[in-house]
């Protein structure tokens, strides 16, 4: 019989996986051959427990390895139930003869002295490298080479691979273990049958040992603290897909939910490469950091440079989503994190930690969540990159050497050169000015790219062919941050000058702040006044005044003439009741409706806004220290920010220097009562001969929020009232008086007459 382990064969590359996979078992079951001959000898002198139960099942689990033994040894075939190397693998005839030259001085060798487990492996390990260096691709040994494995931790390794895969091996196992509760080999059974006859505990502790901590980087293995070597040695699906299924670069399913390949076979964009950001990466790396903090807005590009450097080194990226994992509890998101890494050891990947952000009550969890994927990944010289908006304090976090580096959004100039380069491949109309869309979004390359694609997909719903300025311009809108929109809420803005009621003075005073925004680059830029007024650029208006007298509408009228779109501050959602995390929403609305150059409407202001004192309370120092920020958010925003109190004494004095305008909104006088009841009857309306505006002007002391409860009411009422053709005077009338028991105000007969009949007084 050839001894398939010779020398001779050493020197062989094997044909593929399968064939390597079937040495590495043909020495476990030369192994197990071996320890069950010795056991079947203690059995036949009476000294093994339990004889009579478990001898029959000793000689049917010593049949089974014999036949695979001999399956094995036999030339061109495979053992049965094995996959192996099928017929394809038949041995050249040159080759036969050179072992005919020396079987027959060989054979009974070998038959006389059986090789050991370790001799076998060192042959199967000679013939890997052989096989590696012909360029065939082998996981099993790469990934235990990558492992720092032993020939003991790989032989271990394959025993559990074995019976994870051959379910008759259930029962050998029962067997070698003796034990029928444990039908996968552990990892004492697996010493016993490695070292043969010379085992003893003390004498393979160090290796066991070893072999333990290897394994359990990528098996899942249930290891019991006070026996650690009864541990089962049982692979899971991950490792068997990896090892043998036809998509070994899936993720583990368990995990799917939190992990994504970032890396793909796309094409780079080049116009995000940064040269000197990819430099310091590559200097970094090379003095042996591990950790990199990327800070950075949505489309900054902080993946493209992960992507960038796995690219240059052939590696993977893997990417956890954080914001996902980390509201689990520790056991999960350990667990999550093993899974994680072991992903990483099997495909040669870096890991990336995206979506990185934290309420403030949650900081402890969230930074000892950080330093334990920081702990893990770095433990197996793994590259672990940081996503975050804002910056981490990386030092409280770990104490690991780390690289952060800050992507800004660029400039107007870099910001033209990305809509020029995007742009290219799209039909845009010829109203589209691409240095005004840069000038007017500050956007990041990957929104310019984002927007564009938007757009164009509107375009194409409006049936456009070219994409016109205004769909270019809802596709930018569209990229507004989802943070944002979280904490505002859209306000169209369909009401314009010729829409609202409002004395001179008011209407001149809206106009000159409009025109500080028509006419803020020829002054600024043209004129230079950059230099002089570098900061508070932008427009900041006040309006106060009693409830309903339009200080909501003029908001609309002032995102109406300069062409922008409104969103108005949900407070309810702004207000914290934690420590700092009303700042952080108040930093976070600033800083993207920045980016989106929008118009910010703070409505009811001074519930943010409030008047500052020093009574030395913990509350009342939280207070001061928003009322602070806000007055500097305010005058650094380079946007409009309207903002609108009932209650104007009520405000911090500090806010009265920092508006550009403030506009109060007075009681309205009769006049312009009048004016606003006929302005706001819609000219559609089939009114009645006997409607007397004046009279409702004269006698009704009401603001415009009134006024338009009373029309739009009274509109119901005639459109349910008879025939309901038109709308009378007695419909407003009742209306009014609808409108006098909504707001609590005393009304008697006098106040309706001559019309009381008509409301029943």
């Amino acid at each position: 019989m050839i001894n398939r382990f010779d020398d001779a064969f050493a020197q062989i590359p094997f044909l593929n996986q399968g064939e390597y996979i079937e040495y590495m078992f043909a020495c476990v079951n030369m192994a197990m051959d071996a320890h069950l001959s010795q056991m079947k000898r203690v059995f036949a002198t009476g000294q093994g427990g339990y004889k009579n139960v478990l001898y029959p099942d000793l000689e049917t689990a010593a049949d089974i390895c014999a036949e695979r033994i001999s399956g094995f040894q036999r030339m061109g075939g495979t053992p049965s139930g094995n996959q192996g190397a099928g017929e394809d693998d038949e041995f050249p005839e040159d080759l036969l003869a050179l072992f005919d030259d020396f079987s027959e001085d060989a054979a009974p060798q070998e038959e006389a002295r059986p090789m050991t487990a370790a001799a076998c492996m060192d042959a199967i390990a000679r013939r890997a490298e052989k096989t590696l260096e012909a360029g065939i691709p082998l996981p099993f040994y790469e990934l235990c080479r990558t492992l720092d494995m032993d020939s003991f931790a790989m032989f271990c390794f394959a025993a559990g691979i074995l019976a994870s895969t051959q379910t008759d091996y259930a029962g050998v196992f029962q067997v070698i273990n003796e034990s029928g509760g444990l039908s996968a080999p552990t990892i004492e059974s697996a010493a016993k049958l490695y070292f043969g006859e010379d085992f003893s505990i003390a004498g393979a502790y160090g290796e066991m040992s070893v072999c333990l901590e290897r394994l359990m980087l990528v098996l899942d293995l249930q290891v019991q603290g006070n026996m650690p070597f009864s541990t089962v040695i049982s692979p899971d699906k991950r490792i068997i897909d990896f090892l043998f299924g036809k998509t070994p670069t899936k993720l583990d399913e368990n995990y799917i939910r939190f992990f994504r390949m970032l890396t793909d076979e796309k094409e780079l964009d080049p116009i995000l490469a940064n040269e000197n950001i990819l430099e310091a990466m590559r200097i970094s790396y090379g003095e042996g950091v591990r950790i990199f903090s990327y800070i950075g807005d949505e489309g900054s590009g902080r993946k493209f440079f992960v992507k960038q450097f796995c690219r240059d080194k052939g590696m993977r990226a893997i990417s956890i989503n954080c914001k996902k994992l980390f509201v689990y509890d520790f056991r999960f998101v350990e667990k999550a994190i093993w899974a994680a890494t072991r992903e990483c050891i099997l495909m040669n990947a870096c890991c990336c930690l995206d979506e990185l952000s934290f309420h403030e009550e949650e900081k402890e969890k969230f930074y000892g969540y950080m330093d334990l994927a920081f702990g893990k990944l770095t433990a197996q010289d793994i590259t672990v990159f940081a996503i975050s908006r804002e910056k981490l304090q990386m030092k409280e976090i770990t104490s690991e050497e780390t690289t952060e580096l800050e992507l800004p959004t660029p400039g107007n100039q870099e910001r033209e050169d990305c809509w020029k380069y995007f742009s290219e491949g799209y039909s845009l109309g010829q109203d589209v000015e691409l240095s005004e869309m840069a000038t007017k979004f500050l956007f990041t390359p990957g929104k310019i790219k984002a927007a564009l694609k938007n757009a164009r997909s509107l375009a194409v719903m409006d049936k456009d062919i070219l994409i016109p300025r205004k769909t270019l311009f809802q596709g930018c809108y569209n990229q507004m941050s989802s943070e944002l929109t979280q904490k505002a809420t859209k306000v169209k803005a369909n009401f314009g000058f010729e829409d609202i009621v409002m004395n001179s003075d008011q209407r001149e005073t809206l106009e000159h702040a409009i025109d500080q925004m028509n006419f803020r680059k020829k002054v600024y830029d043209n004129w230079n006044y950059n230099q002089k007024y570098p900061y508070g650029r932008g427009l900041s208006i006040l309006l106060f005044g009693a409830p309903g007298t339009g200080k909501s509408m003029c908001a609309q009228v002032i995102a109406h003439e300069l062409n922008l779109e409104l969103y108005r501050v949900d407070l309810s959602k702004v207000i914290d009741k934690y420590v700092g995390e009303t700042e952080k929403s108040i930093s976070m609305i600033f800083r993207e409706a920045k980016k989106c150059n929008v118009v910010l409407f703070f409505d009811e202001c001074d519930t943010l806004f409030a008047k500052r004192s020093d009574d030395g309370g913990s509350n009342q120092a939280s207070n001061n220290n928003k009322t602070a920020l806000l007055l500097q958010e305010v005058e650094a925003y380079d946007g409009v920010s309207v903002l609108a109190t009932n209650y104007k004494h009520n405000i911090d004095p500090a806010f009265f220097r920092r508006m550009k305008y403030i506009v109060e909104f007075q009681f309205p006088d009769v006049e312009t009562r009048e004016m606003l009841w006929r302005t706001t009857i819609p000219k559609g309306t089939p009114l009645g001969e006997d409607v007397d505006i004046h009279f409702l002007a004269e006698r009704f002391e009401f603001v415009g929020g009134n006024i338009k409860n009373c029309i739009l009411n009274a509109a119901f009422l005639a459109a349910a009232d008879g025939d309901g053709k038109e709308v009378c005077m007695r419909h407003y009338l009742q209306a009014i008086r609808y409108e006098f028991v909504k707001v609590g105000k005393v009304f008697t007969r006098a106040d309706f007459e001559p019309y009381a009949y008509m409301v029943g007084l």
